[in-house]
């Protein structure tokens, strides 16, 4: 069977993306793997947002003044609406 020159070098570049990716996932993920360390055990996330914005603390008590309210059930202005 004849397979064209175009069909092998396209199955040899994919093949070695392929090998690549699978050695840069083996250089981050192989110790959590082999069970050497922890998933949860790695270094400072570089897009954390607390290393970032200067009003974190502002910023999560707006957030939890949004998830206090969103639990309260029928303090919603919607529900008058519906009812019409």
């Amino acid at each position: 069977m004849e397979v064209s020159e175009v069909h092998t070098r396209a199955g040899e570049f994919v093949g070695f993306v392929c090998w690549m990716w699978i050695f840069h996932r083996a250089r981050h993920d192989l110790p959590v793997v082999l069970g050497w360390r922890h998933p949860w055990e790695h270094a400072e996330d570089p897009w954390a947002a607390h290393d970032q914005l200067e009003n974190i603390a502002e910023l999560e008590s707006d957030w939890d003044t949004f998830a206090e309210k969103a639990i309260r059930p029928g303090e919603d202005d919607d529900d008058d609406d519906d009812d019409e």
